[in-house]
């Protein structure tokens, strides 16, 4: 279905990851057990977490390039309704950073186990539970970012927005390109809070 908004666009795109680390949680489960572990199925699960990563980030980006510079504006202009509006969005914009560079995190460290699991040509015991918990620790957290983003954020963000605006923030995106659509591994770089992410926030 067509989106009607740009942040209608990137409730989809959640809703497309969520679906996403859901078939990677069955995939790994079947690899970490015995008994459905298949033949070269270390390279498909490798394969499917370098997409997923890939178009983690680009999500991120299209929110961080795309989204995000609005409300900036709008709390740095103080337009109409940014006081309430700046307090909300000053409150929650740590946590919902830390949740991207989390997450990039990840992803990654996801993405270098399966890496030498596939180049060893097989999965030990601890690669395995460190493999199995990553992967649901990344699918609730990743549920719980976009939950956040869905109903609170964008929503109060398109509140604030004039049709003008609400079709700027739909150039940009269009212009950052889509996570569904990744024809190489390279599709622009990590983002920002990519590159930030080595830094580990509190309590991970």
């Amino acid at each position: 279905m067509q989106p009607r908004s740009p942040f209608e666009e990137m409730v989809q795109e959640h809703m497309a990851l969520l679906t996403e680390v859901g078939d990677l949680q069955s995939s790994i489960r079947k690899l970490v057990n015995p008994e459905t572990a298949a033949l070269g199925g270390s390279g498909v699960v490798r394969e499917a977490l370098d997409l997923f990563q890939r178009r983690l980030r680009v999500h991120f980006r299209r929110e961080e390039e795309g989204v995000f510079p609005d409300a900036q504006r709008m709390i740095s202009e103080g337009a109409q309704g940014a006081d309430v509006f700046g307090r909300f969005f000053a409150q929650e914009a740590e946590d919902d950073m830390s949740a991207h560079a989390t997450l990039t995190r990840r992803a990654n460290e996801m993405l270098e186990i399966a890496a030498q699991v596939e180049e060893a040509g097989g999965l030990d015991e601890a690669s395995a539970r460190r493999l199995l918990a990553l992967v649901n620790l990344t699918a609730s957290l990743l549920e719980r970012h976009a939950a956040k983003e869905d109903t609170l954020i964008f929503p109060m963000i398109e509140k604030s927005l004039t049709p003008g605006q609400i079709g700027a923030v739909a150039e940009r995106l269009q212009k950052l390109g889509s996570d569904r659509d990744l024809a190489s591994p390279e599709e622009g770089g990590l983002t920002q809070l990519g590159r930030a992410g080595d830094a580990r926030p509190a309590g991970e």
